[in-house]
């Protein structure tokens, strides 16, 4: 199927992360040239370099910002966009939660994790609305969480970070549709990245059980009995950004094996 994605840019923040550089592969492959906004400005010339290697004719540039200051998130933005002459998606993966009850998660965690995911999304967004807007196929993926929309008692910050990812998805893509971007959300289950082996390890060692049983057990309540695959979720990031999503606006998705409930 062609999805009309070549000769498109694309900027990701969190972007050496599993499944940042999963997206960043999965759009580099349909000849989607690249800004990679990372933190760790030596992994991102890495991933650069890698994706360079596979795709010679790829233009990758590495921006580097912390995505919780926003003069900075604004200058590697307009710095991406200048190398690269425009910016059509903006794909938003930084950030993670801390597991646990309110009680668990120290108290002084939550504005570290709260700076990252939402606000780096909302600098990321704000930096990036003047180009988006004059591309023809403007587009932005939130990489969000099923928590968001299934609060549970032990990932309480979970819950209120990617709830709010969510709504800054809908509030966006009413905003933004006039000029016909749209403006989506995915929400990852258990996904084979390094947290979900940190997981599974700590279930391990608190039920005193070998790791395959806690794997196993954790994937319990998911139909599908597997974890979702970095590439899966970047799938649907390249269907998104294409021309063949251009009716589909304000939405979240879950890539998850079924273990939502929630209709």
């Amino acid at each position: 199927m062609e999805l009309g994605l070549r000769g498109k840019v694309a900027l990701i923040n969190g972007a050496t992360g599993g499944i940042g550089s999963e997206i960043a592969r999965a759009l580099g492959s349909e000849g989607v040239d690249l800004g990679l906004m990372v933190r760790d400005i030596t992994a991102g010339q890495a991933l650069a370099q890698g994706l360079r290697r596979d795709n010679p004719t790829l233009r990758v540039e590495v921006v580097q910002a912390d995505l919780t200051l926003q003069p900075e998130v604004q200058q590697a933005v307009d710095e991406a966009v200048a190398r690269l002459s425009r910016l059509d998606i903006l794909v938003n993966v930084a950030g993670g939660a801390l597991r646990g009850k309110l009680a668990d998660v120290p108290a002084e965690e939550w504005a570290r994790y709260l700076a990252v995911k939402p606000m780096g999304y909302v600098h990321s967004c704000r930096a990036a609305l003047p180009y988006l807007r004059q591309s023809p196929d403007g587009r932005i993926v939130n990489i969000a969480g099923g928590h968001g929309k299934e609060p549970t008692a032990w990932s309480v910050m979970g819950g209120m970070i990617n709830a709010s990812v969510l709504s800054l998805t809908k509030a966006l893509a009413e905003d933004l549709g006039p000029w016909g971007v749209t403006v989506n959300a995915i929400n990852p289950g258990h996904t084979g990245t390094r947290r979900w082996k940190e997981l599974v390890e700590r279930r391990a060692r608190e039920r005193g059980i070998e790791y395959v049983a806690a794997e196993r057990e954790l994937l319990e309540r998911v139909p599908l009995k597997r974890v979702v695959q970095p590439a899966d979720i970047a799938a649907l990031v390249v269907f998104l950004a294409s021309e063949r999503a251009r009716s589909i606006t304000g939405t979240m998705i879950n890539v998850d094996g079924g273990r939502s409930r929630s209709i």
